[in-house]
């Protein structure tokens, strides 16, 4: 028996968030053709590290996409392609790494269900993340503006 769960880009982010809400700097978020993508005001976070206060300074507006390459064994990796006044994902994931580590422990989520890689890529433990609703996750993806994911239930 195949359980299937659909979630909105929102309700996706808030899966690691510790509030409900999207973070207070995204103006925009869609989920299109296998993408989701994210525009953000950097200038509008309360609470960063002074490294992404500085950059938010001299860049303040960002743009991102992330695309699912390869889903294996409950894990998704996501391709980032980010964009802030010509800063590639590589520079730029490594200055949100340690808030999203903190909020996955806010959220209660195991240390690895999170991961932001050095080569541009975002590893999700999509078991993890949906905390005991599946036993085994079989897909993950993109599909008609919303996150589908497919599995045999806990």
């Amino acid at each position: 028996m195949t359980h299937v769960v659909v979630l909105s880009p929102e309700e996706a982010i808030a899966l690691v968030r510790p509030r409900k809400s999207l973070p207070s700097f995204v103006s925009e978020l869609t989920c299109d053709d296998g993408v989701i993508s994210l525009t953000g005001d950097l200038r509008r976070l309360t609470y960063a590290p002074l490294p992404v206060k500085i950059a938010a300074k001299a860049v303040p507006v960002m743009h991102g996409s992330a695309r699912i390459t390869s889903f294996w064994q409950n894990i998704a990796v996501l391709q980032v392609d980010a964009d802030a006044a010509g800063l590639p994902a590589t520079k730029l994931l490594p200055l949100a790494a340690g808030t999203i580590a903190k909020m996955a422990r806010k959220s209660g989520l195991p240390e690895h269900a999170v991961q932001l890689r050095k080569d541009g890529t975002i590893s999700l433990d999509v078991r993890a993340l949906m905390r005991g609703s599946f036993a085994e996750v079989t897909d993950f993806r993109f599909e008609d503006g919303n996150v589908v994911v497919e599995g045999v239930p806990a």
